[in-house]
């Protein structure tokens, strides 16, 4: 039997203010320990620079476009500025959208933005794939096709047939790939073993090291679609805050050893610590 490839992919979020050397040169020096460049659009609903932006400069700085996946948030912006953008970015040879909804305003540092919302994630999804089939949202036709892999996240903290409903619901509309929220409890990879099985999609493993109690914090009241009672929180709640990082990225590397056999791969997501997701990426 042949063993299949665990695909690797690790998120990242662009800067605040300007583009910092530092983090275009470890993203060079650690791209080949990654199958995928997940580029965040303002997570967390905090302001900041572009993800075409931001992809424009590591692409003109070595990394590869081929490996480059851009966000696209239903909360930002109208379907003619999407459009405009997801255009702009195939013409810049990028051809893997993640499409999400985003996190809510109130959760950021821009409290006086407005929340969009003309679409939901669904229909943004389904837009994408007209454009895959040379039309427009308005039904104008295209003089081209663009060939977009399209991707979206996925909850696994319900049942079976429920996250397997959506998962045919976005495959209807378009998708081909899923980002599942951060994964934390044992039961979680049991379920998303399952869904992997199958061969017409791929679903990546979301992977969040918690490395202080902000994060922990979030995660527990902000962030939906979580699993909310797992050993590894209980851990975390009677440990002091130096020893968060060390404890939850051993806690999943555990749970990825065990199971990583069954998955199509992992998201690592570290909030711009490129050395720590190289880490885990390698130990996998």
């Amino acid at each position: 039997m042949i063993k299949k490839k665990l695909l690797k992919s690790i998120e990242i979020i662009p800067p605040r203010y300007k583009i910092d050397n530092q983090l275009l040169r470890n993203l060079s020096k650690y791209q080949n320990n990654f199958d995928f460049l997940d580029i965040a659009c303002s997570p967390m609903a905090n302001l900041r620079i572009s993800a075409i932006t931001f992809a424009h400069n590591l692409i003109i700085n070595g990394i590869k476009k081929e490996k480059l996946i851009i966000n696209f948030s239903t909360r930002d912006k109208n379907t003619l500025a999407l459009q405009s953008e997801i255009l702009g970015t195939y013409g810049m040879g990028i051809n893997r959208l993640l499409i999400v909804k985003g996190d809510k305003i109130s959760y950021g540092n821009s409290l006086k933005s407005k929340e969009v919302f003309e679409v939901s994630t669904n229909e943004l999804i389904k837009i994408v794939d007209n454009l895959n089939n040379g039309h427009d949202y308005s039904s104008n036709k295209l003089k081209f096709k663009t060939k977009f892999n399209i991707g979206s996240t996925l909850n696994i903290d319900s049942s079976y047939s429920i996250v397997k409903k959506t998962i045919q619901k976005r495959i209807k509309s378009g998708s081909n790939f899923f980002i599942t929220q951060p994964l934390y409890s044992e039961k979680d990879f049991v379920l998303l073993s399952k869904l992997s099985k199958n061969k017409s999609y791929q679903i990546l493993a979301g992977i969040l090291p918690i490395k202080n109690k902000k994060t922990f914090v979030n995660l527990i009241k902000k962030i939906n679609g979580i699993s909310k009672v797992n050993e590894l929180f209980d851990l975390l709640s009677g440990a002091n805050e130096k020893d968060f990082a060390d404890i939850s990225t051993k806690y999943l590397l555990n749970l990825l050893e065990k199971y990583k056999s069954e998955l199509d791969g992992v998201h690592i997501m570290t909030s711009g610590d490129i050395r720590l997701a190289s880490k885990i990426a390698d130990k996998i």
